[in-house]
């Protein structure tokens, strides 16, 4: 659906307007309580977490015995990293994602102050199956790609740093799966998404909701149908 097809079609309601400078607020609420992609959140970033604090025993345990810094200076690559390289690429998979499914006026923006990161696709119209796509693509790349490497280098320096890339791009991922929680907290409306670069705002709409149709051949048939005529 086109962005002035969805504006002027008379069958949709605008429901939500969020500020991109006043994220926050909106994803807590959303994502609070949330037994879906709320728990799965929680789940993906309590298990990053949990291999983060693990990889931090792990890692002193050789400097305590026979001060071998190798393990911590992986520890120490991670984090840089994932401050810095990660979080442009966390949005470039988002692009990626955007570009294919069709969007075509990509823009990044950034908020220091509040650490937030974003891209958005001007005027791009997505459905849930869509916007699922787009949301899910640097959690699902990432998770796969740093996992994949802390196995393939288990003992080796470089496990400390992909396991901490797991466990802190968890936590760049919440905003993602906040605004999912939104589609499924309405999980009963057909609703569709756009940003407006312009005004730094992000649109939700739902189709109307339409009463029960009368039966075919007419209101007088369906009482027929129940033995009332």
């Amino acid at each position: 659906m086109k962005y002035l097809e969805l504006l002027n079609n008379p069958s949709f309601e605008q429901i939500e307007v969020i500020e991109h400078s006043n994220l926050k607020p909106f994803l807590r609420r959303e994502i609070a309580g949330n037994q879906g992609w709320g728990l799965i959140a929680k789940m993906y970033q309590g298990i990053g977490l949990l291999l983060v604090g693990f990889a931090l025993i792990k890692a002193f345990a050789p400097y305590m015995t026979r001060r071998d810094t190798a393990s911590l200076e992986g520890l120490g690559m991670g984090v840089l990293f994932s401050f810095t390289v990660l979080i442009v690429l966390h949005e470039l998979l988002h692009a990626i994602a955007y570009l294919l499914v069709g969007a075509k006026k990509l823009s990044f923006g950034m908020n220091l102050r509040k650490f937030m990161f974003y891209v958005q696709a001007d005027k791009k119209v997505l459905n849930y199956k869509q916007f699922m796509f787009v949301a899910l693509a640097p959690a699902v790349v990432v998770g796969f790609v740093s996992l994949a490497g802390a196995i393939f280098f288990y003992g080796q320096p470089l496990y400390y740093f992909f396991m901490i890339l797991f466990g802190l791009h968890g936590l760049f991922c919440g905003g993602d799966f906040g605004l999912l929680c939104f589609f499924e907290n309405q999980k009963d409306d057909e609703i569709y998404t756009f940003d407006v670069k312009k005004e730094g705002k992000t649109y939700f709409y739902k189709r109307k909701a339409t009463g029960p149709q009368p039966p075919e051949g007419g209101i007088l048939e369906g009482m027929k149908n129940y033995n009332i005529y």
